[in-house]
């Protein structure tokens, strides 16, 4: 074989096995007849014309619509699958529920009033159940700027403390003394157990992978213990590659689906077209729905915690119906692609041709 047959063969396989089944041998003849007299490599402008028009026809629908169906589903299929990421770093790093309460109770100085436990024992529930508030986002203005808290913990409260002004200043310089890392006290915003205007006195302090948040209000005679694990590093960047792997990999399948139904018959095409508008609905709204309820209310401060990143994979699984049409219009749309005895299936025009099979090359 020729170098610049084989050349202009390796170059034809950017296109689809589809298009170079229907047109591959056309276009290498014509590739080969118009080459100049000598010639032994294709030129670069043809070699960039043959691999940007063959991408094209891999990554880009045919149709309008055909484009705005992969753009949906491909979105809503990255989403899903940056949850599935973000949850694989999540296992990984295994943040484990800090069990301070004896420590907690002998800071205090007798038992806990009341405890009240962050779910923790199943991440999926955990992230759709989870929203940011509180101390969670209050962290920063309450002078801690290390390690974010992972939702899950324990949260204790001590009533009718001594009424003097060194109830929390004893835990801190305890806390401080026995090694753990102390941000600085200042008045935080109002616990969920108190009068939000009550004058609080809050410190964070961290050791060996727990964080504590101390708090003190009503004229310092309640004091809130909360001890959480640091949050897993990485999560973003497992959230990000799912989301490109999904968009990259969905994009491509339903760009093939949409070149297949584009040669089904038209009955076929509509057929197809009706199935999957339940479909693109479906996805379009639970892609917004995602997105609302990752970001909370403007008004309020707001810092993307770990824990959010799985949400729209979380969402899937506490409401299935999303997933449920989908996967029934997928299965519906490739019976009727399949079943259409009108798909194009032109072969080649000569086998004796010296130029060969170019779908099987």
């Amino acid at each position: 074989m020729p170098d610049l047959e084989r050349s202009y063969r390796r170059l034809l396989r950017a296109y689809p096995r589809w298009y170079r089944r229907h047109r591959g041998l056309e276009i290498l003849t014509t590739l080969l007849e118009a080459a100049e007299p000598g010639q032994v490599r294709p030129s670069r402008a043809e070699a960039a014309y043959l691999l940007v028009n063959g991408l094209r026809y891999r990554f880009v629908p045919p149709t309008r619509v055909g484009r705005i169906a992969a753009g949906l589903v491909s979105i809503w299929v990255a989403m899903v699958l940056s949850g599935v990421g973000a949850l694989s770093i999540w296992m990984i790093a295994n943040p484990q529920e800090p069990d301070l309460a004896a420590f907690s109770d002998e800071l205090a100085g007798r038992p806990a009033s009341s405890v009240s436990q962050l779910p923790g024992d199943d991440l999926l529930d955990m992230a759709y159940a989870y929203r940011t508030s509180g101390e969670f986002q209050s962290f920063t203005e309450e002078g801690w700027g290390a390690g974010r808290p992972a939702p899950i913990g324990q949260r204790r409260v001590y009533e009718q403390l001594s009424g003097t002004p060194t109830v929390l200043t004893d835990a801190y310089q305890r806390l401080t003394r026995t090694g753990w890392r102390t941000g600085p006290l200042s008045r935080g915003g109002a616990d969920s157990e108190a009068d939000a205007s009550s004058p609080n006195r809050v410190f964070w302090a961290h050791k060996d992978g727990i964080l504590l948040r101390v708090s003190a209000h009503d004229n310092q005679t309640v004091r809130t213990v909360s001890a959480y694990p640091i949050e897993p590093n990485g999560v973003p960047v497992g959230a990000a590659a799912g989301f490109v792997i999904g968009l990259i990999a969905v994009w491509q399948a339903t760009t093939w689906m949409a070149q297949r139904a584009a040669r089904t018959p038209p009955s076929t095409r509509r057929l197809i077209l009706l199935l999957a508008l339940p479909a693109l609905i479906a996805s379009g709204v639970n892609t917004l729905d995602n997105v609302l309820s990752m970001v909370p209310n403007p008004s309020t401060p707001w810092r993307p915690f770990a824990v959010e990143y799985i949400y729209p994979l979380a969402n899937q699984t506490a409401n299935p119906l999303t997933v449920t049409v989908i996967t029934l219009t997928l299965i519906g749309s490739l019976s009727l692609i399949a079943g259409s005895t009108r798909i194009s299936r032109t072969a080649p025009v000569s086998t004796a041709t010296p130029t060969g099979d170019v779908a099987e090359s």
